[in-house]
């Protein structure tokens, strides 16, 4: 199973939405892939800030990826 693809698509629907709960779904989205993703942890970061960033540089109308990748960073911070 691709747990970062399955991932990806729910940030992107997530992504497209102005739903007053977005960012408590976005945070539970990364912290479940996080959580099940195997490989180690920084890994899964990098693969994830990877798929984020080059979501980000499609520039889909419509589309706001701010709150997804100020959520990573702010988890790296912490790890720091």
């Amino acid at each position: 199973m691709n747990r970062l693809g399955t991932c990806m698509d729910a940030l992107r629907i997530l992504a497209r939405t102005n739903d007053l709960s977005r960012v408590v779904l976005i945070e539970r989205n990364i912290d479940g892939y996080l959580k099940t993703e195997i490989g180690g942890k920084e890994r899964a970061f990098e693969l994830l800030r990877r798929a984020i960033h080059n979501e980000e540089v499609e520039k889909r109308e419509g589309e706001d990826w701010s709150i997804a990748k100020e959520y990573v960073r702010s988890l790296l911070r912490r790890m720091a």
